[in-house]
């Protein structure tokens, strides 16, 4: 018992998602005799309300046809056995309905709750199961004395209203004897309906009780310790050496991605050394300028030296690069803020491109970008 009560001090996590599916392919799940008791009550109470007046006539009416013989089948012995056959079959006919639905209402109570679950490996043998010791612990532990008591409080409460209902009923009953059977069949048909009325009103209050306390015990079962949380995201996300390594290589394969990208662009926007933004614009395919690669630092000067590989254009406007470092996505427009910034950095880079050395003046660079107050970083540090 010691070590048991040290383990469920230990277990203080509730169940994972996982471990409640698991335990659901086992078969464990949170069941409740009581809710499938007072489910078969119910049942059998609206089949009596609903069909205990046709069954009672059939029956009365097998019972008088299994009585009425003609003067022949008085005297011949072999008609006895061939009316008792008859009366047999017909009672059987009567009757496979009213025990085919409470077969049917036993088999639906019994996956309440729950639901179905083919569970094979529940049928496999286990020591466990055939242990001694094992089985005095279940015999006299915490949850086994608790169901004892409920289920002694609820005995005894169905022994006190059975004996408070047939007590109270006791003169209506035998006056049963002396009414004609139609009357007679009538009374019972009335007397099973509140009888089964107040034992499914007593089994349903019992249910209300069980049903949630099977559920906390279920969820208490299962709960887990840090050890097992850790194992459990352990092997649902697999080795964390494999997860960095995994990691790293899909960081390259889109830092080879985006570098692959830089020939393409328009132009090159950087701080001058820390910042370094790749701008493409296709009027005929883009809504508004994209930004095709960044970065900072060491991958800022990859930029750079891939830029003047290719000729793309590099204008050095810090305040701009900043921004579009700090604000825009990688394959992403630029924002409707940036617009006006951008717009001008493109316009000189259109003109660089017009410019013929000895006809034309040199293009001035872009000067004084204004961007709307809050998208510059460094802003904060001046």
């Amino acid at each position: 018992m010691a070590d048991s009560d040290a383990d469920r001090e230990d277990r203080q996590l509730a169940p994972s998602p996982r471990r409640l599916e698991k335990a659901r392919s086992e078969g464990q799940l949170a069941r409740s005799r009581d809710v499938g008791h007072a489910f078969v009550i119910g049942a059998a109470l609206a089949g009596i309300a609903g069909f205990g007046s046709w069954l009672g006539s059939q029956c009365l009416s097998i019972v008088r046809q299994g009585l009425t013989l003609t003067r022949e089948q008085a005297i011949e012995a072999r008609w006895l056995s061939l009316g008792l056959g008859e009366s047999f079959s017909a009672a059987l006919w009567v009757l496979l309905p009213a025990c085919g639905t409470l077969a049917l209402a036993g088999l639906t109570a019994s996956l309440i709750p729950g639901g179905a679950v083919l569970a094979p490996g529940v049928l496999a043998p286990k020591a466990g199961r055939i242990d001694p010791l094992a089985g005095l612990g279940r015999v006299f532990s915490r949850d086994t004395l608790v169901d004892l008591a409920r289920l002694g409080m609820l005995a005894l409460a169905l022994v006190a209203l059975a004996l408070w209902f047939v007590i109270d009923r006791l003169s209506q009953y035998v006056g049963f004897a002396s009414m004609p059977i139609a009357s007679a069949l009538d009374g019972i048909h009335d007397g099973a309906i509140a009888g089964l009325g107040l034992l499914a009103g007593l089994l349903l209050l019992s249910a209300l009780v069980d049903a949630p306390l099977q559920w906390w015990r279920h969820r208490r079962k299962l709960r887990m310790t840090h050890r097992e949380a850790r194992e459990e995201m352990r092997e649902a996300e697999g080795d964390p050496a494999l997860r960095g390594r995994l990691r790293a290589r899909q960081r390259e394969i889109a830092r080879g991605r985006m570098l692959a990208a830089v020939p393409a662009a328009d132009v090159v926007i950087t701080n001058p050394s820390h910042y370094a933004v790749a701008v493409r614009y296709d009027q005929s395919k883009m809504a508004a300028p994209r930004v095709v690669a960044k970065g900072a630092d060491h991958l800022a000067a990859k930029i750079r030296e891939l830029a003047m590989d290719a000729g793309v254009p590099i204008v050095e406007a810090p305040p701009l690069a900043r921004a579009l470092h700090a604000h825009v996505e990688l394959d992403r427009e630029i924002p409707a803020a940036l617009y006006g910034a951008v717009a001008q950095v493109l316009a000189y880079v259109y003109r660089l491109r017009a410019y013929v050395p000895g006809r034309d003046p040199h293009p001035r660079g872009p000067e004084d970008l204004e961007l709307p107050p809050g998208f510059d970083p460094a802003e904060g540090l001046r």
